[in-house]
């Protein structure tokens, strides 16, 4: 990788996954969005889009993401930069799909979990010395958004 973001995948369409893919689109980076199954995923995306202010602040930034489901898609995080993880808190929920991400993704991918209350290290147990070094915590707030300096 040469330490630009050019595609990233979310993984998780609820509230927090549909908006850091909305984020990522507004910054112009192709997502792929998984959940369950492509119908949850399209649903999350419709959700978001419909939020009030529009998460989607960019033209058409939603044209950039495409939506599936982890059993007919995750194959499709092979090819991406940087995997974001935002499924239920629940720890082995979020270790069995990581133990998955972990058999697709490219050497270089970065991994990261949105997590607000898990411990990353706890997340990672038990995956290989080069998914860790690629393994991070992120975390967005709800509403995502682009926060600047006013002058």
């Amino acid at each position: 990788m040469t330490g630009a973001i050019r595609s990233a995948a979310v993984l998780g369409a609820g509230t927090m996954g549909a908006q850091i893919a909305a984020h990522l689109a507004n910054a112009g980076v192709p997502t792929l969005l998984l959940d369950v199954t492509l119908e949850a995923a399209r649903e999350g995306l419709a959700r978001a889009a419909a939020l009030k202010p529009d998460p989607f602040f960019v033209g058409d930034a939603r044209a950039l993401i495409t939506v599936g489901g982890f059993d007919t898609d995750l194959a499709g995080v092979s090819g991406v930069d940087w995997i974001v993880e935002a499924i239920v808190e629940r720890l082995d929920v979020k270790r069995s799909l990581l133990e998955r991400v972990e058999r697709v993704r490219c050497p270089d991918t970065i991994v990261s979990s949105n997590t607000s209350g898990i411990p990353i290290a706890q997340l990672a147990d038990g995956r290989s010395e080069g998914f860790a070094a690629h393994w991070l915590g992120t975390h967005f707030f709800n509403p995502l958004g682009i926060s600047g300096c006013s002058r």
